[in-house]
């Protein structure tokens, strides 16, 4: 599990450090090109990209990515915008990143990252502007969810289709929020806690895509926004958590 640069109230980290699962450790690795605070990361193949973010002057266009077996960090091509507080997730061999804030407005745009041509390409703007979005592959589609318009937290969620190129509406939320964590988990797109719009949340939720219903889960025993969550195999009771709960929304 990697921590990937942030911000502690003072200094914009580069710094990256793992966490071992086996023996309960942090060890610090190599360091960014660049300071990134609401940076948006993911995993394909055998790299982690670092997106976007803020470096405590600007919002960032630049890109890089991260390849453990080598532990070094290489600059890629620049994204077509400047975005942090965007979300950004892979499907079918490309990075896929939405939303996000420029500097001067909640973004709607949208583009992906080709690694085999070094190349980013916009894609159909989302119907919202969303900054402190969550997005994440789900069922063959990549789902843009809640966010910050720039007035109000969003409930709503849109769908992409890469195959058609066009986005359409979801189901919403049963809360709006943003800056949330988002996973998938046996199938079900769970988000977790986020910030409403007066106050910071430990309420979670999940989405079953064969049902096209929101469901409330087990809280978490903390309220928490601008969280990131990843899924680790093998955790017991599992199964107990993520039990929906009878109060649900279609």
């Amino acid at each position: 599990m990697y921590c990937i640069g942030g911000f502690d109230g003072a200094e914009y980290f580069n710094t990256v450090d793992k966490f071992d699962l086996g023996t309960i450790t942090w060890q610090e690795v190599a360091p960014m090109h660049t300071r990134r605070c609401y940076v948006s990361v993911t995993v394909l193949d055998e790299f982690i990209y670092a997106l976007g973010g803020y470096d405590g002057e600007d919002r960032l266009k630049t890109a890089e990515r991260y390849q453990p077996s080598t532990n070094q960090w290489t600059l890629i091509e620049s994204m077509n915008e400047k975005r942090s507080d965007a979300s950004c997730t892979t499907f079918h061999g490309r990075v896929y990143i939405c939303g996000g804030f420029s500097g001067d407005q909640c973004l709607r745009t949208a583009e992906y990252y080709n690694p085999q041509t070094d190349q980013w390409t916009m894609i159909a703007s989302m119907s919202s502007r969303r900054s402190g979005i969550g997005v994440i592959t789900y069922a063959n589609h990549i789902f843009a969810i809640g966010g910050f318009s720039g007035i109000s937290r969003l409930p709503t969620v849109e769908v992409y289709n890469p195959c058609t190129g066009t986005w359409h509406k979801m189901p919403s939320m049963l809360m709006p929020r943003s800056n949330f964590g988002i996973a998938v988990i046996d199938d079900r797109l769970f988000v977790v806690g986020g910030y409403q719009g007066f106050t910071t949340t430990s309420e979670v939720e999940c989405f079953d895509v064969k049902t096209n219903e929101w469901s409330t889960i087990c809280d978490m025993e903390i309220s928490r926004s601008a969280l990131s969550c990843c899924i680790v195999s093998g955790l017991p009771n599992m199964a107990e958590f993520a039990a929906p709960h009878s109060h649900s929304l279609q």
